[in-house]
């Protein structure tokens, strides 16, 4: 495409308004690799937007939300109800959320089984235009193509203000355009967060790839979908499941005692769900959170030795930098941290892992501590790669 034509294509998405209205209901389903995790439906008039986000993890719920526009397409207030699948449609939901948006302040009012949270509810501040923030992942895209068609960006970059329940900061979600058929938005709440949107001439969106993230999930517009039979289907594999679909990368402890020495690893497990994984999700020569959710934590109550290198009684947080032939073990010393908050001022020692191939692939990353010889040996199994050290005992 010439410079010219890509120019007028940027001022007539500018100077459509609202272009993306439908008054059939849209939908988008994301994936996690093979693994579908939520799907959505919603329809866009001049002055409403009303959706149903249906998540499946850790709890199959839907989430319907109202938003009433003002004559930009700015959304002036949105009202949220989250039930659990398959529960009466009538009786008290689980969570409701009413937030009106007035030129600088916020109202959140949340009730939680028809009962007043207090804690959440409140007023907020912020400055210039304003997004609802459902506060899940996946979020809403039925709402971020609301904010796209109400930016009307051309080579221009809009901010809104993201507003979300209870205590904490007032962060942004910046919309970026990268082409004619592209728009990225950025979170200052997770430096390097970019999900990037693909959007057709009249701005609706067509897929997003937000694998640059650590939901790491990809979504895509598809023509129809029988959304309510989706439903059904999770809420009644959730009944089989044990009332409840769990996380999507569950927690789990690796423990043993080597010699006298309590070793304890706490990690979250996620799967690989038909993806490349190191290399590709995990990419070679950079810093791994070493699992997800929470950062990894290791405990000792013995003075431990990895060839010289000795790693006294304590705790930890794990962090690995794999490569396609080794990689090194992180002790880093801050702990408490999420997955994401990795400072490298912090680290105590590097280690070297040995690594090789392993067949059949591990499909869900795993942790073990083991006896080996005169001491032990820590290893990180996932996909095709096993990385691993051994240790010994400080006497």
């Amino acid at each position: 495409m010439s410079a010219k034509s890509a120019s007028v294509i940027l001022a007539l998405l500018a100077a459509v308004p609202l272009a993306a209205q439908t008054s059939t209901p849209a939908y988008i389903v994301t994936r996690l690799g093979t693994d579908t995790v939520a799907v959505e439906r919603f329809t866009r008039s001049r002055n409403r937007l009303e959706g149903d986000l249906l998540l499946k993890y850790p709890r199959v719920r839907t989430m319907h939300y109202v938003a009433d526009l003002g004559p930009r397409g700015e959304i002036n207030s949105l009202t949220t109800t989250v039930r659990r699948a398959g529960t009466d449609p009538t009786a008290t939901p689980a969570m409701q959320i009413v937030s009106r948006f007035s030129d600088s302040v916020a109202v959140i009012e949340v009730q939680r089984n028809g009962q007043p949270d207090t804690s959440a509810s409140g007023r907020k501040t912020y400055r210039g235009a304003v997004a609802p923030m459902l506060g899940v992942e996946p979020t809403s895209y039925g709402i971020y193509e609301q904010l796209l068609s109400s930016a009307k960006l051309g080579r221009d970059t809009v901010s809104y203000a993201l507003i979300a329940p209870g205590p904490g900061p007032t962060p942004a979600i910046v919309l970026r355009r990268r082409g004619a058929d592209s728009v990225a938005f950025t979170s200052t709440f997770f430096p390097g967060w970019t999900e990037v949107a693909r959007v057709d001439a009249a701005g609706k969106i067509l897929g997003i790839d937000a694998s640059a993230t650590t939901v790491k999930t990809v979504a895509q517009r598809v023509a129809n979908l029988d959304f309510d039979n989706v439903v059904k289907s999770w809420a009644a594999a959730e009944a089989a499941h044990g009332g409840t679909m769990g996380q999507m990368s569950p927690p789990d402890t690796a423990k043993e005692t080597i010699n006298g020495a309590n070793v304890v690893v706490a990690y979250s497990r996620p799967l690989k769900r038909g993806r490349v994984i190191f290399g590709n999700i995990v990419p070679w020569n950079q810093v791994w959170r070493t699992g997800a959710n929470a950062a990894t934590m290791f405990t000792t109550d013995k003075d431990l030795v990895f060839g010289t290198t000795v790693v006294p009684a304590g705790s930890y947080t794990l962090w690995t930098v794999p490569t396609p032939t080794g990689a090194k073990l992180i002790f880093n010393s801050e702990t408490g941290q999420w997955g994401t908050d990795y400072h490298a001022d912090k680290d105590f020692v590097r280690v070297d892992l040995t690594g090789r191939q392993i067949s059949p692939a591990v499909e869900q990353f795993v942790i073990g501590v083991a006896p080996r010889g005169a001491g032990g040996v820590i290893s990180f199994s996932w996909d095709d790669r096993q990385y691993s050290a051994p240790f010994t005992v400080k006497q």
